[in-house]
């Protein structure tokens, strides 16, 4: 396990218009049988306080969970739709995730990884989202 420079940058589109959320946090990274695995606290200003997010990545499959408070499992996968329960702090909902782009470019030091979905809740459209984070040593090693 290396700590790793994470930059992530998201963007959300609704009916309503868009929203670009960019962020910088440190993380872990490391390689295991299931994928290149990366992860990070979450804050307050980012998501939910005191839950920790990890993404594992392999080939066009991405499985983003969310540690803590408000657990959920979100699975990303290239052309193929799967549904999910994303944890709130008010209740559980179930998710429709239907994805559109992967583009992996993790290795041994670090690299790229992008995709783009869109979620559904009870077949109604909530939003297009697309997340791109970059992935470095961290100089503070």
């Amino acid at each position: 396990m290396i700590p790793v420079d994470l930059n992530i940058t998201s963007l959300v589109k609704t009916d309503e218009g868009e929203d670009k959320i960019e962020f910088f946090t440190v993380g872990t990274y490391k390689n295991t049988k299931e994928g290149y695995c990366l992860s990070y606290d979450e804050t307050g200003d980012i998501g939910y306080e005191s839950n920790r997010i990890v993404i594992t990545a392999k080939g066009d499959s991405v499985v983003i969970e969310r540690k803590g408070d408000a657990p959920s499992t979100m699975c990303i996968e290239k052309n193929i739709k799967h549904h999910c329960v994303y944890g709130t702090p008010y209740g559980d909902i179930m998710m429709g995730i239907n994805t559109y782009a992967v583009n992996n470019s993790l290795g041994k030091n670090g690299g790229k990884l992008y995709f783009r979905y869109s979620i559904d809740i009870n077949s109604d459209f909530v939003s297009e989202n697309e997340m791109d984070i970059d992935v470095k040593p961290s100089l503070e090693a």
